[in-house]
């Protein structure tokens, strides 16, 4: 955090002055721009009282205090009330995404504000110790385009595959990263960044991060089922994310939904090794190698080892009888899943994110359909429109509530 002056009088701290304080920062940070009358609004307090905690926020350099038509000069005289804002420059945040096949870094100003970001390959990253250094390379080199030095970040956090203890950020199941089980993911990266990081997992961040800018802003109950290679989920209960007892809350993957086909590799789930990305390319390099399957390897540029989940929606929005068993097939078994979890939990809306949910209203549509014919209530059905940013995104915002938190204590310390 870049340095500001000491907020407040000599003597002793005054508990309500400290709560007054916060009450106003908080304001300002979720509502700002905004007037001195009404942050007393919002915040319940007298104005005399808004008055005075806002004048010393400003002196200290929290806030900055402008005209409303935009004009830096905060002396202007006018009929309109001034509106006060948060320094949003005063620190800087980092969210970063270690998934098995991408990594993901994302700088932002304290209002959340994306400065940079970076993205590179993981593919052929092997082991935890390459893995590591190159997240920190991506991060440092997000930092680098954004012009912020470490010494500026009030707070980082990172998503992962797996399950995360809490609060030490050490891994305790990630089959998707090899040696990354056990691993205390939040110390290492501190080690490296020279700062303080949470970590948790992917599939949470995704979540906080649809609820923050994507499809379900302002939703109190709802599932986020992230369907790609595996298969996870978050809840959010009345507002706030559910990890569980351990962190596993939402590890749908390891449901006993099995194919009956075959058997799941150490570490991988029934469900998604049966209804997950792995399955679209077991059974559609299967279908492409039969003797009707000939779009499929013709999309697939002749090689039926080459296709994948994209030329199995390709082909069946084709009309392709073939294709279209396929993704009846697959999209039977994930319905079985996603309904074991709505009729338990009961969510207003199921957002779905991912990887395979880029075939769209392709698979959401029939999802949905099978889903209803399942439950007793069936919740609304929503894609991701985040994309393969959310798990970042959704890192980002659990540092800037971080952030705020150590504003907070900055604030209450001073006055």
């Amino acid at each position: 955090m870049r340095p500001v002056k000491s907020v407040g009088s000599v003597g002793s701290p005054s508990l309500l002055r400290q709560i007054n304080s916060a009450a106003v920062l908080r304001a300002v940070r979720q509502a700002g721009p905004v007037s001195r009358p009404e942050i007393a609004r919002l915040t319940g307090l007298s104005r005399p009282t808004v008055n005075d905690v806002v004048d010393e926020l400003l002196r200290a350099g929290y806030f900055l205090e402008r005209p409303p038509d935009g004009s830096t000069d905060a002396r202007r005289p006018g009929p309109r009330p001034r509106l006060v804002g948060f320094r949003a420059d005063l620190g800087y945040v980092l969210g970063l995404d270690i998934g098995a096949n991408k990594l993901l870094a994302v700088v932002a100003d304290l209002d959340g504000r994306v400065l940079a970001s970076e993205r590179r390959r993981a593919f052929d990253l092997s082991g935890a110790d390459e893995v590591l250094r190159a997240a920190f390379e991506t991060a440092r080199a997000a930092l680098g385009r954004a012009g912020v030095a470490t010494s500026e970040l009030m707070a980082t956090a990172v998503g992962t595959p797996g399950v995360v203890e809490l609060p030490s950020g050490r891994i305790t199941l990630a089959p998707q990263i090899p040696g990354w089980e056990g691993l205390p993911l939040a110390e290492r990266l501190a080690e490296s960044l020279g700062r303080p990081v949470l970590a948790d997992n992917e599939v949470h961040l995704a979540l906080i991060a649809e609820r923050w800018l994507g499809a379900i802003q302002g939703a109190e109950d709802a599932l986020y089922i992230q369907l790609g290679i595996g298969i996870g989920a978050g809840i959010l209960i009345g507002g706030q994310l559910y990890r569980g007892a351990t962190g596993a809350a939402g590890e749908i993957g390891y449901l006993p939904l099995a194919d009956p086909g075959s058997s799941p590799p150490d570490g991988v789930g029934q469900f998604e090794h049966a209804a997950g990305g792995r399955a679209f390319i077991r059974l559609g390099r299967r279908a492409a190698a039969s003797a009707k399957g000939a779009l499929l390897r013709e999309m697939a540029g002749g090689d039926p080892a080459s296709v994948d989940a994209e030329v199995i929606f390709g082909a069946a929005l084709q009309g392709d009888p073939v294709a279209r068993g396929v993704v009846e097939e697959l999209v039977c078994r994930l319905a079985r899943g996603v309904a074991t979890a709505t009729a338990l939990l009961n969510p207003a809306v199921v957002v779905v994110g991912g990887g395979l949910s880029r075939a769209g209203q392709a698979l959401l549509e029939p999802l949905e359909r099978a889903v209803r014919d399942l439950v007793p209530v069936a919740p609304r059905f929503v894609l991701s429109n985040l994309g393969d940013e959310a798990v970042a995104l959704g890192a980002v915002r659990t540092a800037l509530d971080a952030a705020h938190d150590s504003l907070l204590t900055y604030v209450r310390q001073a006055m």
